[in-house]
């Protein structure tokens, strides 16, 4: 056994140091410039930058830590994890684990602070690589970091039964509770989205509809609750829900998440409508309850196995969803793509016919392309932008995209089938870049590998992309029965019911929060499947027996690949039909028309109830340019019609917004918006007489507008196509990126919710404890440990005594009733609705943050009876003096998070808070 080489103290602060100085280079050289900060006049393009670490771009995946040994891994296929080497923490030796086909990295040796290691394949390969030892500590020796919180314990109790001398289970738990707050995030917006949607004026009675919906009862108890043993108190709350469930239904605004009523006068029919209705609505609030309250020790709570304890009938709602969609999508498929079917197994003549449609299926419906660890789509634009720039000729504009579709099948077929190790190699190199430059780099050497190979199969389909082949195709029979895909249809019997109520929460969601949301949950449960693999493993071979609430993880696998489904087959829906008068009352509305107009005078202005030919042109317009935007849809969701209308009239808030669009954007909509745009003036110049226009938007600008124009009035119509697209993007833009930014806050609660749950096993002063009664209690009581017996678990505060004092300042500078409405008003995102009431009182809009905190503030303060108001008066007149919000108050009402000192500081403090999340049109 070779000895341990033990470094002398002086050369170990040396080695800590340099260590040190390479993490910060690492750091500085990875993070993105706040260009959010600056004016976007101001806002350069900056030089490829490093979009990741050099070791993950070297290929390390991660390195874990089990009692005195230490694994390290690499990146395999897909997200797969190659265990490389054993190192003994006692002496370093290292033992190679992986085979020389599958091994990624070469470990050159290891010490005290650092691991020295080189890539084998990709980025600087045979260049040496530090990356710090996990394992070391302020010059001692430990198997794991330290836990900061003190909760590491607690929470390898709280998944598998018992605590561990390792950094694998938290490593593994992580990726849980990164589920949860995700999903803690999209439940809060969706339930503000259907509560707003009844939000008609300025009441907020119906903040609570959502809240007193539970999955616990029964659609019979929901209805007719006083059939029930329920207690009264109970009783009367689902009666207010059923009120405040029927009201909902009659706006219609359920349309807009594309739910149907069905139009039938059969009453059972209606009435399994509303029932399945109500179980989505139900689901959703559980869920809520699951990750804003610690419910982990309630299974029929618990997110994780609520929904297979609960009654069947809602699981036969989410089996009826899921069939629904599979059904849409499987009903007809070969007569529905006969045309594109006929021309593949023209081209393909190495393939079968029945394998052409079988992979036909596998990438219209199951998308598998988009798993394949690169972007198709990418390459076949850089095939055609370098080699095939007569496939861009106009002749194509009317059947571009089935051209489009075909040749990427047909590179789809070449990697998934033909070439599997070609498509592995690419995945290998774009992991390894470094930059987007890189990454464009390797997709253009790919693209020219493929040209050659695939030319002759472009010009083959380009060739047949005229209406006369195209439309005898389509005569044409097919010889081919469907039951040729019955063994690759999918229905809800091959999806868990977690994946299931997944997929029934996109239908609330639009496309970009849907490829988020699974995203993510992919990512993460890809990560545990690994984890949950390694352990396993004969090499580490650790227990990870999950308690009772966590067992679902133990089919992580199928999860992640049943979430690669309901990504593929989930869309954001359509609006119904049935909706179809409300939304236009909406839309007129946004676009400035007075919100009181009856429904017949809508109409009477859209002609709704005429027949012709030629007199819908302004309903076709308002339809096209209004109605079908997701902005729009994204705009009634979060905030009011109306009042959108108002806040736009705010030219500061306006000119804020877009000085976040790129300037080559404002050029853009500069010169289709204005009528006589001057191209010379400036940009300062342009952007306000955009805020101009946005200001002054009236539905009579639009009312003449005519659908089927030429000459001029085709210019007028183009014009005012424009100027609604630029003033739906800026309002979006504006409710969104306040969206984004109480999702932090979202995130925060949901953290200090769950770590009181578990800081109350450990800590006794809690154990009486409700966090209802006043949020500061757990950052006030662990302030109080530290200055008392010097006994905190929380190693933050225990060891940062300057910032353990500034917390205390904080929290004696809030109250608990202030606490708790910041709390309610996070969750409710009271921000968003209370906008137009006071963001005209705003000085300088300079930041979202600025927005948020202002409005926060001044919907804390708003004057109440029942409540103390010494500390709110005098946040209050400091605010009306100041015209923006109060830096100490920020810091007080978020003096619950005082306990995690990194996330309180970057929740209270704007240099901080991250200005990169903003969205800008791009």
């Amino acid at each position: 056994m070779a000895k341990k080489n033990k470094m002398k103290p002086r050369e170990l602060r040396e080695a800590q140091k340099k260590a040190r100085q390479l993490k910060a280079a690492e750091i500085n050289n990875n993070a993105a410039p706040a260009i959010a900060a600056m004016p976007a006049a101001e806002v350069i393009a900056p030089a490829a930058e490093k979009k990741k670490s050099s070791v993950k771009a070297a290929g390390m995946k991660s390195i874990l830590v089990s009692k005195n040994k230490m694994y390290i891994t690499s990146f395999g296929k897909g997200n797969s994890a190659v265990l490389e080497y054993e190192v003994d923490n006692n002496d370093y030796n290292q033992t190679q684990l992986s085979s020389k086909n599958s091994s990624n990295i070469e470990l050159h040796g290891v010490n005290e602070v650092n691991i020295t290691f080189s890539s084998k394949h990709g980025f600087g390969s045979g260049m040496k690589i530090n990356t710090s030892n996990p394992t070391h500590r302020s010059g001692e020796s430990s198997p794991v970091r330290w836990d900061m919180l003190g909760l590491k314990s607690e929470l390898e109790k709280r998944f598998f039964g018992k605590t561990f001398d390792d950094n694998i289970h938290i490593q593994l738990i992580y990726n849980i509770l990164d589920i949860e707050k995700i999903l803690a995030v999209y439940v809060t917006n969706i339930v503000y989205a259907l509560n707003n949607m009844l939000g008609e004026g300025d009441d907020e009675s119906h903040d609570d509809f959502m809240g007193y919906l539970s999955a616990k009862n029964t659609y019979d108890v929901f209805t007719d609750p006083d059939e029930s043993d329920l207690s009264k108190n109970i009783k009367g709350n689902i009666k207010k829900s059923l009120s405040k469930f029927n009201d909902l239904l009659k706006t219609k605004r359920l349309g807009y998440f594309g739910l149907e009523e069905p139009k039938t006068k059969d009453t059972n029919a209606l009435e399994a409508y509303k029932k399945r209705v109500y179980h989505m609505l139900a689901i959703v609030g559980q869920i809520r309850q699951s990750v804003f309250h610690d419910k982990s020790s309630k299974l029929d709570e618990d997110l994780y196995s609520f929904i297979d304890i609960i009654d069947s009938e809602y699981r036969e709602t989410l089996d009826y969803l899921v069939d629904e969609r599979f059904d849409s999508i499987n009903k007809g498929f070969i007569q529905g793509n006969k045309v594109n079917i006929s021309l593949l197994i023209d081209m393909m003549k190495g393939y079968e016919a029945d394998d052409i449609i079988r992979l036909y299926y596998d990438f219209i419906v199951l998308k598998s392309q988009k798993n394949l660890g690169f972007s198709i789509k990418k390459l076949r634009e850089k095939m055609l932008e370098e080699y095939g720039y007569r496939f861009k000729d106009k002749q194509y504009d009317s059947v571009r995209s089935k051209m489009y579709k075909l040749m990427d099948f047909l590179l789809f077929c070449n990697y998934y089938r033909n070439d599997v190790v070609a498509g592995e190699a690419l995945v290998r190199k774009l992991r390894f870049s470094m930059t987007d430059d890189e990454k464009e780099g390797i997709y253009a050497d790919e693209a020219a590998k493929l040209w050659g190979k695939f030319r002759n199969d472009f010009e083959n389909i380009a060739d047949h992309m005229n209406g006369d082949v195209i439309k005898e195709l389509g005569k044409a029979d097919m010889d081919f029965d469907e039951k040729i895909l019955d063994s690759e249809k999918k229905n809800a019997s091959d999806l868990l019911y977690f994946s299931k109520m997944i997929y029934m929460l996109t239908y609330f969601l639009d496309g970009k929060e849907i490829n988020d949301l699974l995203t993510t949950l992919i990512s993460k449960f890809d990560n545990i499947k690994e984890f949950l693999k390694i352990m396993k493993s004969s090499a580490v071979d650790v227990e990870c027996e999950l308690t009772a609430g966590y067992k679902l993880f133990n089919d992580s696998q199928r999860i992640t690949n049943e979430l690669f489904i309901v990504k593929n087959i989930a869309s954001m829906r359509k609006p119904a039909a049935s909706a179809k008068l409300t939304m236009f009352r909406d839309a007129l509305t946004i676009l400035g028309i007075d919100d009181k107009i009856t429904d017949d005078r809508i109409s009477e202005i859209l002609k709704l109830k005429e027949k012709g030919k030629g007199i819908h042109g302004l309903r076709n317009f308002i339809t096209n340019n209004v109605i079908e935007s997701s902005r729009f849809v994204y705009l009634i969701k979060y905030a009011n019609a109306q009042k959108i209308r108002e806040v736009a009239k705010n030219e500061k808030v306006v000119m804020f917004v877009l000085g976040g669009i790129p300037d080559t954007q404002i050029e853009r909509y500069y010169k289709s918006c204005v009528e006589f745009p001057d191209m010379n003036s400036s940009l300062k110049v342009k952007r306000s007489e955009l805020a101009r226009m946005i200001k002054n938007i009236r539905f009579d600008d639009f009312k003449n507008v005519k659908q089927q124009a030429k000459g001029r009035e085709n210019v007028a119509k183009e014009r005012a196509k424009a100027v609604i697209g630029l003033y739906l993007t800026v309002m979006y833009l504006l409710v969104k990126n306040l969206v984004n930014v109480n999702a932090r806050y979202v995130i925060a609660i949901h953290c200090l919710e769950r770590d009181f749950g578990l800081y109350k096993e450990i800590i006794p002063e809690l154990a009486s404890k409700n966090l209802k009664n006043d949020y500061r209690i757990l950052s006030q009581t662990l302030c109080e440990l530290c200055d008392d017996r010097d006994e905190s678990p929380n190693l933050f505060l225990k060891k940062n005594r300057r910032l353990r004092k500034c917390v205390e300042v904080d929290i004696n500078n809030a109250d608990s009733s202030m606490t708790r409405k910041y709390r309610n008003c996070i969750a409710h995102l009271t921000v968003v609705r209370e906008l137009k009431e006071y963001i005209g009182d705003i000085r300088t809009v300079d930041s979202y943050f600025s927005i948020y905190h202002y409005v926060m503030q001044r919907c804390i303060t708003k004057r109440e009876d029942d409540t103390k108001q010494e500390e709110k008066i005098k946040y209050e007149d400091d605010l009306l003096k100041n015209h923006g919000y109060t830096k100490d108050f920020v810091k007080a009402l978020n003096s619950p998070f005082g306990y995690n000192i990194p996330r309180f500081k970057n929740l209270s403090i704007e240099q901080l808070f991250d200005r990169n999340e903003y969205l800008t049109e791009k």
